[in-house]
């Protein structure tokens, strides 16, 4: 009975199979009429079983190498279709065009050109370590916590487990993940954005680019400002690096058949834990209010952009003030 009949479709897709990517690399699409009221806790739970806040910048880096063998070149409104020209391919039409390139969008820089990252005033240092190569007290502390320690100058550093190596999650082939926000103003930020080769890097700096001198200063100061396993752990990390604490809010997301979604429209602090569920709950608020509008696009997308504003706001702000709360020396 179609009157009766639910979509519900859950698709995986390997991007290796028809891009340049590590094979690890790998996306799911959801479109499921049932999915708030049936399965929304438990799938989100399952996900967060097998994934991890903290990024896989191998991983995401072969992502961006096939995402460059299909870039959009440039796009036209045609009012009641969008026609968008992607690299290697020529020119598509469709109804709607939806970017979702990230948070060093492209699209977003051509679309609201005014709208710049705004720094924190602090980054993250980062890093892992193999368990295996751990020092069997660190692991013990460690093991089955999620692991929070203020540092006495402001800030904070925490440690978590993440999968190992082919996303390994048995004891011994996991990895010590830590991550600790330092203050780092204007001057300090470009020198520790300096890697060794002395290139400056405007938002982050890679594994291996710390120079032994900053990893020399971070080691001394996580000795005397966090806890002593916390330090141990980062004096056994041989290649820590960098992130760079941004926010980007933009004041629209719709341009006529064009929208943006996830990073590309608002990028929040990591303290949120909550840019994957952001990009989630774009997609799934975009898909509801297609069906809802049957067929009307453009009331779609108005619809769409309202609430995908506020919660983008909501989730800003958010971060902003957990920054804030951690950013003072208790």
């Amino acid at each position: 009975d179609p009157a009766r009949a639910r979509v519900r479709v859950y698709s995986t897709q390997s991007t290796h199979k028809t891009l340049t990517s590590l094979r690890q690399g790998s996306m799911i699409h959801v479109w499921d009429q049932d999915f708030s009221q049936k399965v929304e806790e438990t799938f989100h739970e399952a996900y967060m079983t097998h994934t991890s806040t903290s990024p896989n910048y191998q991983i995401l880096a072969s992502l961006d190498l096939g995402r460059r063998q299909a870039a959009l070149e440039g796009f036209e409104d045609m009012n009641e279709t969008i026609r968008a020209d992607i690299a290697g391919h020529g020119q598509i039409t469709a109804d709607l065009l939806i970017c979702a390139d990230g948070a060093q969008s492209e699209t977003r820089r051509r679309l609201l050109p005014q709208v710049q990252p705004h720094y924190a005033g602090y980054i993250a240092w980062r890093g892992t370590v193999d368990e295996a190569l751990a020092p069997p007290d660190l692991v013990a502390f460690f093991d089955d916590t999620f692991t929070f320690s203020e540092a006495r100058s402001g800030g904070h550093i925490l440690v978590y487990f993440i999968p190992g190596v082919k996303a390994d999650t048995s004891e011994g082939h996991r990895q010590m993940n830590w991550v600790w926000y330092v203050h780092a103003s204007d001057d300090e930020l470009k020198q520790l954005l300096t890697d060794r080769q002395g290139v400056l890097h405007h938002n982050s700096l890679p594994l291996g680019g710390a120079t032994e001198e900053s990893i020399a200063a971070l080691r001394a100061g996580a000795r005397r400002e966090v806890h002593p396993h916390m330090a141990a752990l980062i004096e056994a990390t041989e290649q820590p690096f960098i992130q760079k604490i941004v926010d980007i809010v933009v004041p629209r997301t719709v341009f006529g058949r064009v929208c943006l979604l996830g990073d590309a429209a608002f990028v929040v602090r990591p303290h949120t834990a909550g840019a994957t569920a952001k990009a989630a709950t774009d997609a799934t608020l975009l898909a509801d209010t297609l069906r809802e509008a049957k067929g009307d696009i453009k009331e779609a997308l108005l619809s769409f952009q309202s609430a995908q504003l506020r919660y983008g706001h909501e989730l800003h702000q958010y971060g902003v003030a957990l920054g804030d709360r951690w950013a003072t020396a208790s």
